[in-house]
Protein backbone atom coordinates (compact mmCIF):
# COMPACT_ATOMS: atom_id res chain seq x y z
CA UNK A 1 0.00 0.00 0.00
CA UNK A 2 3.07 2.57 0.72
CA UNK A 3 4.29 1.81 -2.65
CA UNK A 4 0.77 2.66 -3.94
CA UNK A 5 0.49 5.99 -2.63
CA UNK A 6 4.22 6.73 -3.59
CA UNK A 7 3.54 6.41 -6.97
CA UNK A 8 0.03 8.15 -6.62
CA UNK A 9 2.10 11.24 -5.02
CA UNK A 10 4.51 11.44 -7.56
CA UNK A 11 2.25 13.22 -10.04
CA UNK A 12 1.15 15.75 -7.24
CA UNK A 13 5.08 15.89 -6.31
CA UNK A 14 6.08 17.15 -10.13
CA UNK A 15 3.14 19.65 -10.25
CA UNK A 16 4.47 21.36 -6.86
CA UNK A 17 8.16 20.94 -8.14
CA UNK A 18 7.61 22.86 -11.35
CA UNK A 19 5.17 25.36 -9.93
CA UNK A 20 8.04 26.21 -7.43
CA UNK A 21 10.63 25.79 -9.59
CA UNK A 22 9.06 28.10 -12.64
CA UNK A 23 8.26 27.99 -16.31
CA UNK A 24 11.71 27.79 -18.49
CA UNK A 25 10.06 31.55 -20.40
CA UNK A 26 8.95 33.21 -16.83
CA UNK A 27 9.04 36.54 -18.46
CA UNK A 28 6.91 36.07 -21.10
CA UNK A 29 3.18 37.46 -21.21
CA UNK A 30 0.71 35.02 -20.41
CA UNK A 31 -3.22 34.99 -21.87
CA UNK A 32 -6.26 33.17 -20.10
CA UNK A 33 -5.01 30.60 -23.32
CA UNK A 34 -1.50 29.54 -21.32
CA UNK A 35 -3.62 28.10 -18.15
CA UNK A 36 -6.12 25.73 -17.20
CA UNK A 37 -9.67 24.78 -15.58
CA UNK A 38 -12.23 27.60 -16.22
CA UNK A 39 -12.01 30.68 -17.26
CA UNK A 40 -13.27 32.78 -14.22
CA UNK A 41 -14.25 36.59 -13.36
CA UNK A 42 -13.17 37.62 -10.20
CA UNK A 43 -14.66 41.36 -9.18
CA UNK A 44 -14.03 43.45 -6.02
CA UNK A 45 -15.65 46.60 -5.17
CA UNK A 46 -16.65 49.32 -2.66
CA UNK A 47 -18.72 52.22 -2.68
CA UNK A 48 -17.96 55.68 -1.60
CA UNK A 49 -19.58 58.54 -0.72
CA UNK A 50 -18.20 62.05 -0.20
CA UNK A 51 -14.85 61.46 -1.31
CA UNK A 52 -12.31 64.30 -0.80
CA UNK A 53 -9.96 63.87 -3.59
CA UNK A 54 -10.67 63.58 -7.51
CA UNK A 55 -11.02 60.42 -9.24
CA UNK A 56 -8.22 60.76 -11.57
CA UNK A 57 -5.74 61.80 -8.35
CA UNK A 58 -7.09 58.66 -6.69
CA UNK A 59 -6.21 56.50 -9.83
CA UNK A 60 -3.18 57.99 -10.25
CA UNK A 61 -1.89 57.39 -6.73
CA UNK A 62 -3.56 53.77 -6.77
CA UNK A 63 -1.26 52.72 -9.76
CA UNK A 64 1.86 54.84 -8.12
CA UNK A 65 1.79 53.04 -5.55
CA UNK A 66 0.09 49.97 -5.57
CA UNK A 67 2.56 48.70 -2.65
CA UNK A 68 1.50 50.97 -0.23
CA UNK A 69 -2.01 49.74 -0.77
CA UNK A 70 -1.99 46.05 -0.73
CA UNK A 71 -0.77 44.06 2.36
CA UNK A 72 2.81 42.81 2.27
CA UNK A 73 2.48 39.40 4.43
CA UNK A 74 -0.72 38.54 1.46
CA UNK A 75 0.86 40.38 -1.40
CA UNK A 76 4.62 42.01 -1.49
CA UNK A 77 5.12 44.42 -4.52
CA UNK A 78 8.22 45.68 -5.80
CA UNK A 79 9.32 46.74 -9.40
CA UNK A 80 11.11 44.12 -11.46
CA UNK A 81 13.50 46.64 -13.31
CA UNK A 82 13.75 49.22 -11.01
CA UNK A 83 12.28 51.12 -7.91
CA UNK A 84 8.35 52.48 -8.38
CA UNK A 85 7.07 55.00 -9.04
CA UNK A 86 7.24 55.81 -11.56
CA UNK A 87 4.38 53.36 -12.99
CA UNK A 88 4.28 53.14 -16.48
CA UNK A 89 2.96 51.17 -19.54
CA UNK A 90 5.99 48.26 -19.42
CA UNK A 91 6.57 48.46 -16.18
CA UNK A 92 7.11 44.95 -14.91
CA UNK A 93 6.02 44.34 -10.98
CA UNK A 94 7.66 41.45 -8.83
CA UNK A 95 5.01 40.18 -6.19
CA UNK A 96 5.55 37.24 -3.40
CA UNK A 97 2.60 36.16 -2.80
CA UNK A 98 1.62 34.93 0.73
CA UNK A 99 4.98 34.56 1.60
CA UNK A 100 5.75 31.73 -0.70
CA UNK A 101 4.39 32.21 -3.88
CA UNK A 102 6.12 33.85 -6.47
CA UNK A 103 4.71 36.07 -9.36
CA UNK A 104 5.33 38.51 -11.84
CA UNK A 105 3.28 40.91 -13.93
CA UNK A 106 3.40 43.61 -16.56
CA UNK A 107 1.49 47.62 -16.75
CA UNK A 108 -0.18 47.21 -20.25
CA UNK A 109 -2.43 50.06 -19.83
CA UNK A 110 -3.24 53.08 -18.15
CA UNK A 111 -5.70 55.61 -18.47
CA UNK A 112 -6.79 58.79 -16.35
CA UNK A 113 -9.14 56.29 -14.31
CA UNK A 114 -7.03 53.14 -13.87
CA UNK A 115 -4.92 50.61 -15.25
CA UNK A 116 -4.34 47.09 -16.34
CA UNK A 117 -1.79 44.64 -15.81
CA UNK A 118 -0.88 41.17 -17.67
CA UNK A 119 0.69 38.16 -15.92
CA UNK A 120 3.93 37.04 -16.86
CA UNK A 121 4.61 33.01 -17.06
CA UNK A 122 5.98 33.30 -13.84
CA UNK A 123 2.66 33.82 -12.27
CA UNK A 124 -0.19 31.61 -10.48
CA UNK A 125 -2.48 32.85 -12.92
CA UNK A 126 -2.87 33.55 -16.67
CA UNK A 127 -4.85 36.88 -18.07
CA UNK A 128 -5.19 40.34 -16.51
CA UNK A 129 -6.38 42.02 -13.83
CA UNK A 130 -7.86 45.43 -13.74
CA UNK A 131 -7.68 48.61 -11.72
CA UNK A 132 -10.23 51.17 -12.27
CA UNK A 133 -11.95 54.20 -10.52
CA UNK A 134 -15.50 54.88 -11.63
CA UNK A 135 -17.41 58.29 -11.22
CA UNK A 136 -21.09 58.42 -10.41
CA UNK A 137 -23.79 60.92 -11.16
CA UNK A 138 -22.91 62.72 -7.39
CA UNK A 139 -19.50 64.07 -6.81
CA UNK A 140 -17.58 62.97 -4.46
CA UNK A 141 -19.48 59.03 -5.04
CA UNK A 142 -17.98 56.74 -6.89
CA UNK A 143 -16.42 53.12 -7.13
CA UNK A 144 -13.16 51.75 -6.94
CA UNK A 145 -13.26 47.93 -8.17
CA UNK A 146 -10.20 45.45 -8.89
CA UNK A 147 -11.97 43.08 -11.81
CA UNK A 148 -9.13 40.19 -13.33
CA UNK A 149 -10.42 37.77 -16.09
CA UNK A 150 -7.69 34.59 -15.02
CA UNK A 151 -7.28 30.86 -15.46
CA UNK A 152 -4.59 29.21 -13.49
CA UNK A 153 -1.62 28.98 -14.72
CA UNK A 154 -1.35 24.97 -13.70
CA UNK A 155 -2.92 22.18 -12.11
CA UNK A 156 -0.96 22.48 -9.20
CA UNK A 157 -2.15 26.11 -9.15
CA UNK A 158 -5.97 24.88 -9.46
CA UNK A 159 -5.79 22.93 -6.38
CA UNK A 160 -4.22 25.35 -4.32
CA UNK A 161 -6.98 28.11 -5.73
CA UNK A 162 -9.66 25.88 -4.57
CA UNK A 163 -7.76 24.61 -1.69
CA UNK A 164 -7.28 27.78 0.22
CA UNK A 165 -5.98 30.40 -1.88
CA UNK A 166 -8.61 32.17 -2.87
CA UNK A 167 -9.47 32.96 0.58
CA UNK A 168 -6.18 34.87 0.72
CA UNK A 169 -6.89 36.02 -3.01
CA UNK A 170 -10.03 37.28 -1.71
CA UNK A 171 -8.90 39.12 1.41
CA UNK A 172 -5.43 40.86 -0.31
CA UNK A 173 -7.69 42.70 -2.68
CA UNK A 174 -10.44 43.41 -0.11
CA UNK A 175 -7.69 45.09 2.13
CA UNK A 176 -6.22 47.03 -0.79
CA UNK A 177 -9.18 48.06 -2.13
CA UNK A 178 -9.98 49.66 2.11
CA UNK A 179 -6.70 51.31 2.06
CA UNK A 180 -7.01 53.29 -1.48
CA UNK A 181 -11.03 54.02 0.22
CA UNK A 182 -8.94 55.46 3.12
CA UNK A 183 -6.31 57.74 0.70
CA UNK A 184 -9.65 58.65 -1.01
CA UNK A 185 -11.51 60.14 1.78
CA UNK A 186 -15.43 60.18 3.01
CA UNK A 187 -17.88 57.20 3.67
CA UNK A 188 -17.37 53.80 2.82
CA UNK A 189 -21.10 52.34 2.36
CA UNK A 190 -21.02 49.31 0.24
CA UNK A 191 -18.55 46.48 -1.04
CA UNK A 192 -18.94 43.34 -2.21
CA UNK A 193 -17.50 40.65 -4.58
CA UNK A 194 -18.22 37.62 -7.31
CA UNK A 195 -16.64 35.44 -8.76
CA UNK A 196 -18.38 33.92 -11.91
CA UNK A 197 -16.92 30.88 -14.86
CA UNK A 198 -18.08 30.57 -18.32
CA UNK A 199 -16.61 29.90 -21.13
CA UNK A 200 -16.43 33.27 -22.48
CA UNK A 201 -15.96 36.91 -19.76
CA UNK A 202 -14.82 40.11 -20.77
CA UNK A 203 -13.81 42.72 -18.64
CA UNK A 204 -16.11 45.57 -17.59
CA UNK A 205 -13.84 48.28 -18.71
CA UNK A 206 -12.83 47.49 -22.34
CA UNK A 207 -9.22 48.89 -23.64
CA UNK A 208 -9.24 51.50 -26.80
CA UNK A 209 -7.30 49.30 -28.63
CA UNK A 210 -4.89 46.58 -28.11
CA UNK A 211 -0.77 46.83 -29.15
CA UNK A 212 -0.15 44.32 -32.06
CA UNK A 213 2.89 43.39 -29.66
CA UNK A 214 2.14 42.41 -26.35
CA UNK A 215 3.34 44.74 -24.08
CA UNK A 216 6.43 43.18 -22.34
CA UNK A 217 7.31 41.23 -25.71
CA UNK A 218 10.13 42.46 -27.84
CA UNK A 219 8.70 42.91 -31.46
CA UNK A 220 11.79 41.52 -32.31
CA UNK A 221 11.19 38.23 -31.03
CA UNK A 222 7.39 38.34 -30.90
CA UNK A 223 7.48 35.95 -33.19
CA UNK A 224 9.30 33.45 -31.84
CA UNK A 225 7.97 33.77 -28.19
Amino acid sequence: MSRLLRILALPALAAAAYALKGPPDPLRPSTPEDGVGPLTRRRYWVELEGAERSPEEIARHWREHLPNHAPKWLAYFRGLDGPIPPVEVGTRLWIQMMLVRRGRVVVEHIDPLGFRVRTLRLHPDAGTSDFRVYPQDKPGHLILQIESLLRTNSQFDRLAYIFGAHAGQRRNWELTLSSVAAYAGGALVNRGHESLEMPQLAHSYSLPELPEVPVGVDAGTADHA
